[in-house]
């Protein structure tokens, strides 16, 4: 169920992953692009990676000393050369950078394993995505800027100014005195100055104000103003949960078209997200039941009726009574969130009956929230046949509501929740050679392997965030006044 939500919130935030970690990474690398074209008649791509990861693991130097800046690539590295060089050291001491950065130097001594960098190996497909930067040109092997990067890179280059030879000269030397280093300490990715050239052309291309920004620019600039508008209400820089929760709330079908829907898109992730930790509540309570039988091995049908029983429903009911009954003491959204927080504890303390209980109780809640999305809203969760979401599940519950409650709930344990466990493991393991079986067919029984963990997803908010703190409108207490007069320009 992972790809189909991975699909909606990628959508929403195109250009940010789960491991772009600081904003400045997208001005300094169409600067170095630039640079690297100006400078270098190369375009062998061993020369350019020479290059790229020589100038990233003097960034994460620059970052490394001092006051320490988090989220930079190759920082643990750095860490440790800086500290190479004592509390005290004279000004013209010199930091020999270039086997570090080597692409084929040993490991323990890379600054970063992925011999690609935090270019190839992190940013370069979010540049990409944001029609930066071009690397499948067949006419020249190495990446080069777009028109729309070229603000970025002319903003850095004005930023730095002088500092621009420096840095680059070091890089070409695989060396940089201390004193260069705390020279070039305007780089850091918190040192975006307010008010600069810099942070106009970032703030311009984060918020999908660029001159060719499309439709996947919109959805971003608008799930950014969602979050600046959020922290407004609350006072303070929102959490990740802070805005899954707040965005659940959306009823769809009540909002207009002016902000391209996104919250109820965000509703929707929340909704698919959710369907999947209820599965893989129950999956996991089931995992300790089929552990503590007779050498951990049951038959399938015993197992199932086992989950069953630990729910405590009555089997006699409808399933449409049932699920209604699930959800009927308080709104969905408020039932959906007190269920996740007892699935979550109940999984830790290894409760088998509560967190059954509530992984059913958090199904309730998304059956009855299902009359929040408009056609054209679950339509994001359509995939291939093999792919299951919120939609695929909530059609498979229509098809069993005039069931018995037990017929209903053995059909989707055993079918929707080991089953699908089992397709899905025996797929990875026969096109991938990966072994992800938690319980293994054994001679017409099912044998334990191992437990998991159950968490909710991570959507990119937390780095969206981070983005917003980096560009100058939000801190600690909210939006900056920057941050509302780009909520106000909206």
């Amino acid at each position: 169920m992972q790809r189909p939500i991975e699909v909606v919130y990628q959508s929403l935030l195109p250009g940010i992953s789960t491991i772009t970690l600081r904003l400045r990474y997208y001005s300094f690398f169409p600067w170095l692009l630039d640079a690297y074209a100006r400078r270098s008649g190369s375009t062998a791509l061993e020369d350019f990676r020479i290059f790229q990861r020589r100038a990233e693991a003097l960034f994460a130097l620059i970052c490394a000393r001092g006051d320490y800046e988090p989220g930079v690539a190759g920082i643990e590295w750095a860490l440790r050369a800086v500290s190479g060089i004592g509390s005290d050291p004279s000004m013209d001491q010199i930091i020999d950078f270039s086997d570090g950065a080597a692409p084929d130097a040993s490991p323990d001594n890379r600054y970063l394993k992925n011999k690609g960098g935090a270019f190839g190996g992190i940013y370069a497909s979010q540049l990409r995505e944001m029609n930066l930067i071009r690397m499948d040109d067949p006419d020249l092997p190495v990446p080069y800027c777009l028109n729309a990067a070229m603000p970025l890179a002319e903003a850095m280059q004005n930023e730095l100014g002088d500092l621009a030879e420096v840095f680059l000269a070091a890089v070409e030397e695989g060396r940089v005195t201390v004193e260069d280093l705390d020279r070039l300490a305007p780089l850091k990715p918190s040192r975006i100055r307010e008010g600069s050239s810099e942070q106009a052309a970032l703030v311009a291309i984060l918020t999908g104000r660029q001159q060719n920004a499309g439709a996947s620019d919109a959805l971003r600039r608008q799930t950014l103003l969602k979050l600046l508008e959020l922290s407004k209400a609350l006072g303070r820089a929102p959490r990740a949960d802070d805005a899954k929760w707040a965005w659940f709330e959306t009823n769809d079908r009540d909002r207009s078209d002016d902000d391209n829907g996104v919250l109820g898109l965000w509703s929707l992730y929340q909704a698919s997200d959710l369907m999947r930790l209820a599965y893989e509540g129950i999956l996991s309570a089931g995992l300790r039941i089929l552990n503590r039988a007779p050498f951990s091995r049951q038959p399938l049908t015993t197992l199932v009726a086992d989950i069953a029983e630990f729910s405590g429903i009555d089997a006699t009911e409808s399933w449409s009574d049932t699920l209604t009954a699930l959800s009927a003491k308080a709104a969905p959204e408020t039932t959906a969130r007190n269920a996740q927080a007892r699935l979550l504890d109940a999984e830790k303390t290894g409760e088998d009956a509560d967190e059954i209980r509530a992984a059913l109780e958090l199904i309730g809640a998304l059956w009855a929230k299902r009359e929040d999305y408009r056609p054209e809203t679950m339509r994001w969760l359509r995939a291939a046949d093999h792919f299951r979401s919120y939609a695929t599940e909530l059609r498979y519950f229509e098809d069993l509501l005039d069931r018995p409650t037990g017929s209903a709930l053995s059909a989707i344990i055993s079918e929707r929740i080991i089953k699908r466990h089992l397709w899905v493991a025996s797929r990875k393991f026969r096109n991938q050679r990966a072994y992800t079986f938690l319980m293994e067919p054994d001679d017409g029984m099912l044998r334990y392997r191992t437990g998991f963990t159950v968490s909710p997803s991570s959507p990119r908010i937390d780095q969206a965030v981070q983005f917003l703190r980096d560009a100058k409108l939000l801190n600690d207490d909210g939006p900056t006044t920057l941050g509302l007069s780009e909520i106000e320009r909206q």
